[in-house]
C-alpha cells in the first residue's frame, strides 16, 4: 500500500534527463549566440566587444527560461532558488565574455573558428553552469513537511 504524501510536488529530474536536455540547450544556445554576433556584427556593424556582449546576454537570457522551465524544473520556486541562479548567472555570464572575447580578438579570423570559439566557450561555461544548476542552484524539492502533532487536552 501507497502511503500519500502530504506534498504534491515532483521530484527533482533524474540526472541523465537533466543531462540530456542540458546538451540540447547547449547546442542551440551555442547556434543562438553565434548568429546574435554575426548579425550584429553585419547588420548593425557593431565592434566584436558590444556585439559579443549583446549575443551572450540575450542568449543567456533565453536560456534561463529553457533551464527553469525544461531542463531544471523543480517545485522550489524563487523564493529558494534566486539567489543562487543570479549569482550563477553572472558568474557563467562573466566567464563567457571574457573567454569568449579574448579568443574571438586572438583567433577569429575565419567564420568556422569564431563558431568553434562561440561554441567552445558555450560548452565550457555551460559544464559548470550545469553542475552548479544541478547540486546547488535548483536542489531536490523539499521533503513533504508533516502535519502537526494534535494539541494535547
Amino acid at each position: 500500500m501507497e502511503s500519500p504524501t502530504i506534498s504534491n510536488q515532483p521530484p527533482k529530474q533524474p540526472l541523465v534527463n537533466r543531462l540530456g536536455f542540458f546538451v540540447l540547450g547547449g547546442v542551440g544556445s551555442a547556434s543562438l549566440n553565434y548568429g546574435l554576433l554575426t548579425a550584429a556584427n553585419h547588420f548593425f556593424g557593431w565592434p566584436d566587444s558590444i556585439a559579443y556582449a549583446f549575443s551572450v546576454g540575450l542568449s543567456a537570457c533565453v536560456l534561463f527560461f529553457w533551464s527553469y522551465y525544461v531542463n531544471f524544473r523543480t517545485s522550489l520556486v524563487w523564493k529558494n532558488c534566486l539567489g543562487r541562479y543570479i549569482a550563477c548567472f553572472l558568474l557563467a555570464l562573466l566567464i563567457n565574455y571574457l573567454l569568449g572575447r579574448s579568443g574571438l580578438k586572438h583567433y577569429g579570423t575565419t567564420h568556422l573558428v569564431r563558431f568553434l570559439i562561440v561554441a567552445c566557450v558555450q560548452s565550457f561555461t555551460g559544464g559548470i553552469k550545469f553542475l552548479l544548476y544541478h547540486f546547488w542552484v535548483f536542489p531536490y524539492a523539499d521533503p513533504p513537511q508533516k502535519e502537526p502533532a494534535p494539541a494535547a487536552s
